[in-house]
């Protein structure tokens, strides 16, 4: 299939014979999802025990090493491939279901999914409740993207493709904008483009880490990706994430030389190589901008035709972490934090200290572990979640309020 040939492909989307997402297809992106999940648990895992997780920037070109520096910036791949793989997948239930019934069931798992993180998954990552901070972090982003979703996708698939690159290439022109940090309006503001906090009121104070926009435009291009996995030949496919993986990555070094447009924090350079490249692939996440967008989606077009093509029992086993997802986010904050404790326990040799505290965000400084300690965690971690994903979707099968988480 030409790239040229994309927006035939999309209009394909009303024919009634095409065929639903066959097995093969949807095992490709339940890998992809696992991919993914198995990367954000390190993201987390590095949060909880690596020495100075809070107090230095892993992706600081200045003083970052190498390995610090590719272990956080790997982990950027999470967001923005899970987003267009939500869009996808909420592309192949409208195909089968319509747009009512699809209307429905992404409003009802949006909201769910936002009230999951001010309440259950809240209190895994803080082991308490505060009632007068609240933090808008990405489950809740999701939530809103697959809301506004559920409104878009009564438009025709090609107009949601549209609106979703139009969002992607031209949010960044809002950069300059800034609405203060305080008041209804600028939690608006901030909620839709802008990371931070906000005083709303005197006695409540919101953090914004993933401002909304342009996850918006990613959810709506994986929606309008969508015919891709439903109508399109597997050699077709294959060849068009190929393309457009080569295109994006060339769009990417384009926009990032000419350090103008694209992403708000410029690279510069330095005396050590490695750091200039350190530099010019610390793209801004929060908001995500249009060259970590291009880089993060060129990556994932290329690892879903890599999996396509190369699909083994290893991959396998990724799927069973992929078809949990959303399981494994929950469970996974509160296994950790609870290990962090524990470990902080017996390091710190102050049962008192450690536990009073409740969150793993007050212990200091000298609590963390080397880059080392962390990835044996996360290999312990993912070794102990498998056997629960793994019985998941019997559960998902007995219980049908769990098909919207």
């Amino acid at each position: 299939m030409r790239l040229t040939h994309l927006p035939t492909t999309l209009s394909k989307m009303n024919n009634t014979n095409s065929t639903l997402l066959s097995s093969t297809r949807i095992r490709s992106i339940d890998i992809l999802r696992g991919i993914v999940i198995v990367l954000m648990i390190l993201d987390h895992v590095r949060d909880y025990f690596h020495i100075g997780a809070f107090g230095l920037n892993p992706t600081d070109p200045s003083t970052s090493t190498i390995a610090l520096f590719s272990t956080r910036w790997i982990t950027h791949l999470c967001a923005p491939i899970f987003i267009w793989l939500a869009g996808v997948s909420a592309f192949a239930y409208y195909k089968k279901n319509g747009s009512k019934k699809t209307f429905s069931f992404l409003f009802i798992r949006g909201f769910i999914l936002i009230l999951l993180e001010f309440t259950i998954i809240r209190l895994g990552w803080e082991f308490q409740f505060d009632i007068s901070h609240i933090s808008f972090l990405v489950i809740s982003a999701i939530g809103v993207c697959m809301i506004a979703l559920a409104i878009l996708q009564f438009f025709q698939q090609q107009i949601v493709f549209i609106i979703g690159i139009a969002i992607i290439i031209t949010h960044n022109l809002l950069d300059s904008y800034d609405f203060g940090n305080a008041g209804w309006g600028a939690l608006l503001w901030h909620i839709l483009h802008q990371s931070g906090n906000i005083a709303v009121t005197h006695h409540l104070v919101v953090f914004v880490l993933f401002p909304v926009l342009p996850m918006i435009g990613l959810i709506c291009l994986g929606f309008g990706m969508g015919s891709m996995f439903t109508d399109d030949s597997t050699e077709e496919r294959q060849a068009l994430f190929k393309r457009l993986s080569v295109i994006l990555l060339l769009l990417f070094i384009s926009l990032r030389l000419l350090n103008e447009y694209g992403d708000p924090s410029q690279w510069v350079r330095n005396e050590a190589v490695y750091r200039v490249v350190f530099s010019f692939l610390n793209v801004t996440k929060y908001p995500m901008s249009l060259d970590y967008i291009l880089l993060t989606m060129s990556i994932a077009f290329y690892l879903i035709r890599f999996i396509e093509r190369n699909t083994n029992s290893y991959m396998e086993r990724l799927s069973v972490f992929g078809k949990a997802s959303m399981f494994v986010y929950i469970i996974h904050i509160y296994v950790i934090h609870m290990l962090a404790l524990v470990m902080a326990t017996i390091k710190m040799k102050s049962f008192t200290a450690v536990w009073e505290s409740g969150t793993w965000m007050k212990l200091g400084y000298e609590y963390g572990h080397s880059l080392f300690i962390v990835y044996v965690i996360w290999i312990f971690i993912l070794i102990a979640l498998y056997p629960l994903c793994k019985r998941y979707p019997e559960l998902k099968s007995k219980y049908p309020l769990l098909r919207y988480i």
